[in-house]
């Protein structure tokens, strides 16, 4: 089954065999729309071959909610009002998992694409990557996990009970932790990601959970955030008593301060970092490199470059990006722009609301070409992978509109 490639968006195969294969095995409407953003609340749907699935009782299973596996795509729907009695708006992202297909990657955002069609012009749309998310998205999600495996290949459920002979180890920060690229200002979500135990090279400001099945054991690195620390315990102790028997848990490295650990009943299994203990959990992970160091972004305090932005000019036979001051001002009505916030990761599409459908269909693919360019002349440096946004003019969201400001980390 062919692999997908980030540089690709649903636009770019518009009119293509593979949007033909779609719509042949979809239908040329989809039912699941009839009932999607009539109230306020979250919407999740998982692609199966060249359908979608709801998947929205994840929404009210809290041991479920915010559980996602690298081999799939999904189509998740924020629908919330302003006020109460303002219209309903909707966030609308298609994410990606690293392993996705080209077919289910397709799927998702020709549904996507569609979704908005039927909702009309409220509409702020994402393209999400694996390991790239927006803070908007993984703000809906207290706890935001990536599991291995998909619909395609089979998945574990993180509550089930491994066999004795298996390992897994996942990586957990908060979204205020420095090593994470997108964070959001409160840090209450914890990002869990499992990731593979073969050539694993543990990195400094990351917490480390290794379950072993009848064991949890978590390792916490000297650079890694006493609130880290505490949510992830407090996470897999959580998990931990829904498993049969109930998993146990070690903390190993860094401890955790005991207004925390008092409220999750583990701090006599903390041991100190650089004991023997710590050896017993790099050995039992297979680890035999040291703890490496990383770069952290700069202080907080510290301005922030302001962002990029461009007009797009041309017609059927070829666009341009002509730089403006970057300044709500320069928007205008007919126009197509494009806003790179590098800061914080985003490519943005704005599309003024006299601006032809033909050319609001093309806005994600305007994002990605343009990335796609920035690449072939800076270099491998280039993060393709970078949310992109389509924002409709009147509905901007608030990341779009603050990038305009002047910022601190």
């Amino acid at each position: 089954m062919p692999a997908y490639n980030v540089r690709d968006s649903n636009i770019a195969l518009l009119g293509s065999d593979l949007e033909r294969r779609v719509r042949e095995h979809a239908g040329a409407k989809e039912s699941a729309w009839a009932k999607a953003g009539v109230q306020p609340g979250f919407q999740i749907w998982r692609v199966e071959k060249f359908a979608i699935v709801d998947c929205s009782d994840w929404v009210a299973h809290e041991k479920k909610y915010g559980t996602f596996y690298d081999g799939d795509s999904y189509i998740v729907l924020h629908t919330y009002q302003d006020g109460k009695d303002s219209p309903l708006r909707y966030d609308l992202h298609f994410w990606q998992g690293e392993h996705t297909t080209l077919d289910q990657a397709a799927t998702a955002a020709f549904k996507a694409a569609e979704l908005e069609e039927h909702l009309g012009s409220k509409v702020t749309q994402y393209r999400e990557i694996q390991n790239y998310e927006s803070p908007r998205y993984l703000s809906y999600f207290p706890h935001f996990m990536i599991l291995h495996g998909g619909v395609s290949t089979g998945w574990h459920n993180i509550l089930t009970m491994l066999p004795e002979d298996e390992k897994k180890i996942y990586t957990m920060v908060t979204t205020r932790d420095k090593v994470l690229k997108t964070r959001s200002e409160d840090g209450k979500q914890l990002i869990v990601r499992e990731i593979p135990l073969e050539g694993l090279a543990m990195r400094q400001g990351i917490v480390y959970v290794l379950d072993k099945g009848p064991l949890y054991w978590q390792y916490n690195t000297k650079k890694s955030t006493a609130w880290a620390r505490y949510k992830a315990a407090e996470y897999m102790m959580y998990l931990g008593q829904w498993r049969v028997p109930q998993t146990k848990f070690q903390v190993f490295g860094e401890c955790i301060p005991r207004i925390y650990c008092d409220s999750v009943r583990i701090n006599d299994n903390c041991v100190d970092e650089g004991t023997p203990d710590e050896g017993e959990f790099l050995q039992a992970a297979g680890i035999t490199s040291p703890v490496m160091d990383i770069p952290l972004p700069p202080n907080q305090g510290t301005p922030i470059d302001p962002p990029l932005l461009y007009r797009l000019i041309g017609d059927v036979h070829g666009w341009q990006v002509v730089a403006v001051a970057a300044q709500k001002t320069s928007l205008q009505s007919d126009g197509v722009y494009i806003l790179d916030d590098h800061a914080f990761p985003a490519v943005y599409t704005w599309l003024g609301k006299n601006v032809p459908e033909p050319r609001r269909r093309l806005a994600l693919q305007y994002a990605q070409n343009y990335l796609n360019d920035k690449l072939a002349k800076e270099g491998e440096h280039v993060q393709v992978a970078t949310t992109l946004v389509k924002v409709n003019e009147d509905v901007e969201p608030a990341s779009f509109l603050d990038a305009f400001n002047p910022r601190t980390i």
